[in-house]
């Protein structure tokens, strides 16, 4: 990997899915998809379908994305946090309004 070209931070906080994510920090160390996608066992074509959030990525490719980028597979998974996701936030109100009606 070569230097980064920006502050790493900057571009995790403004990644807003997964594909976003992994492009920007792809091109802010200035890496070909080709080099990424070798690296983790993935066809430069699968890569660039993430990037472009055309394919969702499960967790064996999260786990090896994430050991290439070091970071942990959940900031993959969700790079605004499980806890915003629908599906958390619903199990969540379904679970208050067990606890409300057990009193």
């Amino acid at each position: 990997m070569s230097k980064a070209t920006k502050d790493p931070l900057k571009v995790f906080k403004s990644a807003e899915t997964t594909g976003s994510l992994i492009k920007s920090f792809r091109t802010n160390f200035e890496i070909s998809q080709d080099q990424m996608a070798f690296a983790c066992g993935l066809s430069q074509a699968n890569l660039s379908a993430i990037e472009n959030d055309r394919r969702e990525v499960g967790t064996r490719v999260a786990l090896k994305l994430s050991a290439y980028m070091g970071l942990a597979p959940d900031i993959i998974l969700y790079p605004n946090g499980y806890d915003n996701q629908p599906e958390f936030l619903e199990v969540k109100k379904r679970t208050k309004k067990l606890e409300d009606m057990a009193g």
